[in-house]
């Protein structure tokens, strides 16, 4: 109890106690700024489910001016691919972690919180009313335009805007079905329609006309079955019908 001290071994002592202290210091440290960055995630993830809708929406001028855009832009983009430009509550896909990073960079930039979200993207990743998924993550800003925070999925297939062309508009569905059946009649053997062997005759027209009319008929019918919506009208439509 009342032995003689070694200074040596109680200097290592103090600066054992010392490291330990230390260490205990920056676990807590750690501790604190693993705490702070899940609650942040918790914090954007409930903005997403909630799709919040901001009463502060942040200005432009601390942003990257390349990655913002007018709603013109992104409605054409919606309109040539058949995608819809929803609040993130419509979303039923999974955000990536990538995305919850670039949100927090954006709010130090901003020096606010972002509680608003939208996503334009396929409607089969949205949880549509009654109504290939590459989705782009906006957030709405105080002048109107949209800062596009994320995109994630692979790109689009090239050919997907050829294939939803027709159903852009009812000029361009009727455009189509007169293409179609143009072609289905000039691909009539002759024989069938002359026996002088004359390519263009009265007949080819009766077969345009009849072509016309049988696709009109079957288009009609699907578009109504299916409840069909053209894309200058479903891009920004939480419904299906």
């Amino acid at each position: 109890m009342f032995d003689k001290v070694n200074l040596e071994k109680a200097l290592i002592k103090e600066r054992n106690v010392k490291k330990e202290r230390n260490g205990n210091e920056i676990l807590d440290q750690f501790k604190e700024l693993f705490r702070t960055e899940w609650e942040n995630d918790q914090r954007i993830l409930s903005t997403i489910h909630e799709g919040v809708v901001s009463r502060r929406l942040p200005l432009p001028g601390a942003l990257d001016e390349e990655k913002i855009y007018d709603i013109d832009a992104i409605r054409s983009l919606c309109i040539k691919y058949r995608l819809r430009f929803l609040s993130t509550n419509q979303f039923s896909g999974k955000i990536p972690r990538e995305a919850f990073t670039k949100i927090k960079k954006t709010e130090n930039k901003l020096g606010q919180t972002l509680d608003a979200f939208m996503i334009a993207a396929p409607a089969s990743v949205f949880k549509l009313e009654d109504a290939n998924k590459d989705p782009l993550l906006f957030a709405p800003l105080e002048d109107g335009r949209f800062y596009l925070l994320h995109q994630w999925g692979s790109d689009m297939s090239w050919y997907r805007r050829i294939i939803n062309w027709p159903l852009t508009s009812p000029l361009t569905l009727i455009s189509t079905i007169l293409a179609l059946s143009l072609f289905l009649t000039l691909v009539i053997p002759t024989h069938w329609l002359s026996t002088d062997g004359s390519f263009f005759n009265f007949m080819r027209l009766f077969a345009l006309g009849w072509n016309v009319i049988f696709s009109l008929g079957v288009s009609s019918y699907f578009w109504f079955a299916s409840h069909g919506k053209f894309s200058i009208h479903a891009w920004n439509s939480k419904t299906f019908n």
